[in-house]
């Protein structure tokens, strides 16, 4: 199984847009329609998409928090057809090497709901430690979170 980042273009930005997670995941992660508009308008956000072969399967996003101080993961899904086969784990694999190739000492800070434990374990599997839970309001829903990060690649 070849799993690959590439760039969202003018040729593949509908297909990625199409992608979805279950129904039990909504409040996980944002929907792509969304995270690609705000790439297209926030030069800041660096949008990749996940492919399996020649397949979009999924996308992340990543970005300079100035409120974190530093690289964020800040979205990560992996299509709801495509999910519990280990594209995740390659791809987030994948993200990782590029990302320590690109900044080699900088730390990468994540985030995942209170409630998202696939997420949570997932992220330590991968070295990343839970530093502090968080709450917001977005669109008049209370949400919790737990910030973690990698230090060591």
């Amino acid at each position: 199984m070849e799993i690959t980042l590439r760039k969202v273009t003018d040729k593949n930005y509908q297909a990625i847009s199409d992608l979805s997670v279950d129904q039990s995941q909504n409040l996980w992660v944002a929907p792509n329609s969304k995270t690609l508009l705000q790439a297209a308008y926030e030069p800041e956000l660096n949008v990749m998409a996940i492919y399996q072969e020649e397949n979009p399967v999924g996308l992340l996003l990543y970005d300079y928090d100035t409120d974190m101080g530093g690289w964020t993961l800040s979205r990560f899904m992996i299509d709801k057809h495509h999910q519990h086969k280990g594209i995740g784990r390659i791809a987030l694999n994948k993200f990782l090497i590029f990302f320590h190739n690109e900044y080699p000492t900088e730390k990468l800070y994540t985030s995942a709901e209170t409630d998202n434990l696939p997420a949570q374990t997932l992220y330590e599997q991968f070295g990343f430690e839970k530093k502090e839970e968080f709450s917001y309001i977005n669109d008049g829903i209370n949400f919790c979170g737990v910030k973690m990060v990698k230090e060591h690649f």
